[in-house]
This record gives C-alpha cells, sequence and structure tokens, in this order.
C-alpha cells in the first residue's frame, strides 16, 4: 500500500492558507469566479488557487449567492465581490468579469474545482502557443443517492450490511464450495435460504452509506467511466435545454461544430419537443431569424434529407466510432460489430468520412 493521500484525505485535511502572490508579485493574474453557490469544499478549493496561483485580486461575481459563498471568499486577501444580480446569464456574468481584469493574463476558475501541486506553473508554459486554453479534468464524485429499488435490476440490496439467524445457514453452509462464490453473495445466499424454507427480506427503514471509491487491490480495477443521471425540476430541464440551443445558435457556426456538439444541440432540441412545453414554431422562427444555416439540423423528428442533415449524421457517427476507438480499441469496435446500427455507423465514416 501506498502511504500518499488519496484526494478525498486531501480535501478534509486542515489546511493553512500559502500565499503565492506574497512572493511572486511579478508573476500575478487575476482570477476570476462566478457563483450563485458553492459546495462544501468551496474555502479548501480557494486555499489550492492561492497556494498554485500568485493572486493579483480575486474577483468574485456574485449572482445572487443563496449560501455563505461570498462570505467565505471574503477571508482571503485581495478579493472584489461584484455585484451581478441583475444579470440572467453566466456569460454576460463572465463578460463583465473579464472587462474588470487588469492584468495581461488571467484565469477564470469554477467554483467547484481544486488544483494540484504544480498546475500554475504546467499551465504558463503554454501561454507562447495559446491565447485562450484549459487542462484536462479528473472528476471526483462526492454525491449520495439511494438506488432506485422500483426497477427490476434493484430489487436486490447489492449487500454490503445484512443480518442473519445463525441457525437458519444450518442446512446452506454446507452447499458452499471453495469455488467460485463472489460479489453476488447477496443473490447466492438469499436463494439457498429460500430453497431451504427460510425468510428474505429487505428492511426499508433505514439504509447504510456505500463508498463507491479506489482501495488497492492485486486485481486492476480501475473506474473508467461514472454516468451521473440528474433529477431536474421540470422548469430546470427546459431552462437548460432551452439555452444550451439558443447560445450555440446564436455565437456558433454549424460547420465549425464537431460531431459531439452537434449532436448534443440536436438532442436538446429533440427533448424540448418531446416535452411539449414550448412553442417549437415560435423557436424554429427564432433559429431561422438568429442564423438560417442551423435551420436545416433542428427537423422535429423528421427525416434528413438536406446536405447539411447529411453532413451532421456523418459527423455524429465519425464521434461515436472514434469515441469507442479510444476507449475500448479494435477489440470494443469488433465487439459492437454485432449490433446492426452500429455496424451502420462504422460504414457511414467509412463511405463518407
Amino acid at each position: 500500500m501506498t502511504s500518499e493521500k488519496s484526494i478525498f484525505e486531501t480535501y478534509y485535511s486542515d489546511h493553512t492558507l500559502v500565499d503565492r502572490f506574497e512572493s511572486e508579485p511579478e508573476q500575478g493574474v487575476d482570477v476570476i469566479i462566478p457563483t450563485i453557490h458553492t459546495n462544501e469544499l468551496w474555502r479548501v478549493n480557494l486555499m489550492s488557487i492561492y497556494r498554485e496561483v500568485p493572486v493579483r485580486r480575486l474577483l468574485l461575481g456574485d449572482g445572487g449567492c443563496i449560501d455563505d459563498s461570498v462570505d467565505i471568499a471574503k477571508e482571503f486577501p485581495r478579493v472584489e465581490i461584484h455585484d451581478h444580480t441583475d444579470y440572467v446569464s453566466l456569460g454576460f456574468s463572465i463578460r463583465k468579469l473579464i472587462e474588470s481584469v487588469e492584468s495581461d493574463w488571467f484565469v477564470y476558475f469554477h467554483s467547484d474545482v481544486y488544483l494540484p501541486d504544480g498546475w500554475f506553473d504546467t499551465m504558463v508554459k503554454y501561454q507562447d502557443k495559446y491565447d485562450w486554453f484549459e487542462c484536462n479534468q479528473r472528476l471526483t464524485v462526492l454525491v449520495d443517492y439511494f438506488l432506485d429499488y422500483d426497477t427490476p435490476a434493484h430489487e436486490r440490496a447489492f449487500s454490503g450490511s445484512q443480518m442473519g439467524r445463525k441457525s437458519a445457514f444450518e442446512k446452506v453452509l454446507p452447499k458452499i464450495d471453495d469455488d467460485y462464490l463472489y460479489r453476488n453473495e447477496d443473490l447466492i445466499f438469499a436463494y439457498l435460504l429460500e430453497q431451504e424454507g427460510k425468510k428474505y427480506g429487505r428492511v426499508d427503514e433505514t439504509f447504510h452509506y456505500h463508498q463507491h471509491m479506489f482501495k488497492p487491490s492485486k486485481w486492476e480495477r480501475r473506474v473508467k467511466r461514472l454516468d451521473v443521471h440528474l433529477d431536474l425540476a421540470e422548469d430546470e430541464e427546459i431552462r437548460a435545454l432551452l439555452h444550451w440551443v439558443k447560445s450555440t445558435v446564436k455565437y456558433m457556426k454549424p460547420k465549425h461544430c464537431n460531431g459531439h456538439m452537434l449532436s448534443t444541440v440536436v438532442g436538446n432540441y429533440r427533448r424540448l419537443a418531446t416535452m411539449e412545453a414550448l412553442d417549437m414554431d415560435e423557436l424554429d422562427a427564432w433559429i431561422e431569424e438568429t442564423d438560417p444555416d442551423w435551420k436545416p439540423y433542428f427537423n422535429n423528428g423528421h427525416a434528413f434529407f438536406s446536405f447539411q442533415q447529411i453532413l451532421f449524421r456523418i459527423k455524429e457517427n465519425w464521434y461515436g466510432v472514434m469515441t469507442v476507438y479510444k476507449t475500448g480499441g479494435i477489440r470494443e469496435l469488433v465487439r459492437r460489430g454485432a449490433n446492426r446500427s452500429f455496424i451502420f455507423h462504422v460504414l457511414v465514416v467509412l463511405v463518407y468520412g
């Protein structure tokens, strides 16, 4: 086992403010953070920013914070609070913060970002190459939620904390050999006990916290991806979808979008149509007036016939094929070959890509 701290232990360790600007004022840059709320690691995240970045000024855009984010930020040096409560969009708040920047370079952070050692020193090496650039993300997921036991897949509790009557196992234990039982013991023991006339059940009055996080193992078990599904209020989902569609149409050209971007914005449009919460004719009219180049991409579910729509399909399929290849390699492409729709994606790319 390694003695190195996990990122989670680092998050919740005691932190002392290290103000890099005090020792390197000549490297100072303004930092901008727009916010309406933060998480419980906000103070720690600011500690990491001040440790890594020589913060000339921290410009905080207060969009109407609903928590103590502003008060916590005021604990740090050289903080300026900008009242953005009259603005309705994140983009305009960012614009006003950038307009307030006085240094040649600035850094824009989300409030839920923690910086590792060496972040700033690595990033500044690329100032001669780019005018606006970012780095990779390493996600840390700190949420808790109940399993959805209403779905067939979650009829089982997936174990983790179980209580049993010793005598009930009298005829079951002799059946357990030292061979295959691994990670599905909740199912197997429940089945064997019921076969002996015993009663299996799940108590809904309490629960346990089950931790999904790294632990050393003699078998390699890396988390490659985690899907998070949010239960959004309908009005929030509509707002998010509509703003995504409108901002993309207003500020971008479809010919400059890759397959993922096109697929996302078209998917959001279709979701709005499915929800039947908006006047789609009115939205279509807005799209045509704002940028008619986008009109062929939003057909509300009808067949694709135009050149632009065919081009969109090519880009979309190319993105899908390359995503599979990057995550699973040739082996995963071959495995997916059994799926007829995926074969179609590959053929489209080969013929038109």
